[in-house]
């Protein structure tokens, strides 16, 4: 039996109706510096720009009216600006002759996460220089301890939420700390690798997530107080972990200009981290920041750990103090 025809008025309010709904979020989205309900709307600007694409078909199907043209249109035109710097080709940049990569993992195990094997035995095959693990309670700390070989220097700071920190690192640390950015209970780890071709601070960090006014504020007063000491660090400076934020939100863009850090995924697309157990949600809120002048020769999202986020490679080739 054929189904019903859609009634024309019905087919008008969805094909028509939805473009205007999606540039209603994406402006909201671009609200979110002040308020933390639209700054949440800002973590999936890329999905905005993939149904807005995906619909194009559909409205030129059903010969949609020029309002939802234009509005699909501006959908299009403002995510994908928003996205355009992490899909342009990075320039080329060739690193110094006899340089000595450092390679970093940051990786949030998640605490009631009780799959240590596949955690231990994954960090264990990438042997990185330096590894940040976040979520680290108790029971992570001892199978961290199974790493003391690959890993003889570290800082643990266990805890019984979800904000115990970590720093891995095959290199001897000098006056590693944990530090609470502007006042916030929230721990991150601020240390100084000294290897041979030569030292560098690593700052380590979780806001919390933004969920609700208050949370929202802690992680941006966090970040804004991360921003201004690691301008005031002795170069170079890395800043790896699980921000809670997207490349796109006040936060992260605030963060990037006061400490005149970049990201390391610029050119290399879109790379999501979370949620590793769902297609959607899948958002980019674990990153690496590097210098200014850093090569990047790889950047790139790890393995599923039984997490619920993939870990961040990154092999950086950084610039001289």
């Amino acid at each position: 039996m054929d189904a019903e025809p859609v009634p024309p008025r019905r087919r008008s309010l969805l094909v028509d109706g939805l473009p205007v709904a999606a540039l209603a979020v994406t402006l909201a989205a671009a609200c979110g510096r002040w308020h933390w309900l639209p700054d949440l709307a800002n973590h999936f600007r890329w999905y905005y720009l993939a149904w807005a694409l995906a619909w194009l078909p559909l409205a030129a199907l059903y010969r949609s009216g020029r309002l939802a043209w234009l509005c699909l249109g501006a959908v299009i035109a403002l995510n994908g600006w928003a996205m355009l710097p992490y899909w342009l080709p990075a320039p080329t940049v060739t690193a110094p002759s006899g340089a000595v990569p450092l390679t970093l993992v940051s990786l949030n195990v998640l605490t009631s996460n009780r799959d240590t094997a596949a955690v231990v035995g994954y960090l264990r095959r990438r042997t990185p220089d330096i590894a940040v693990v976040l979520e680290v309670d108790d029971a992570w700390a001892q199978a961290l301890r199974e790493l003391d070989e690959v890993f003889p220097h570290r800082l643990v700071h266990p805890r019984t939420d979800n904000f115990g920190i970590a720093i891995l690192s095959r290199h001897p640390l000098e006056d590693a700390r944990v530090v609470e950015f502007g006042g916030v209970d929230v721990p991150s780890i601020v240390a100084r690798v000294v290897r041979d071709a030569g030292g560098l601070t690593v700052v380590a960090t979780h806001p919390m997530p933004p969920l609700g006014a208050g949370n929202a504020r802690d992680r941006d007063t966090a970040l804004r107080a991360l921003a201004d000491h690691v301008a005031a660090a002795p170069p170079p400076c890395i800043v790896a972990g699980d921000f809670n934020a997207t490349p796109w939100c006040a936060a992260f863009r605030d963060l990037v200009t006061r400490s005149g850090l970049r990201d390391t995924a610029l050119g290399r697309g879109v790379q999501p981290t979370w949620n590793a157990r769902s297609w959607v949600p899948r958002i980019p809120i674990d990153h690496v920041l590097a210098p200014p002048g850093t090569v990047v020769l790889r950047r790139a999202v790890g393995p599923d750990v039984g997490s619920d986020h993939f870990p961040v490679e990154a092999e950086l080739v950084l610039p001289p103090p």
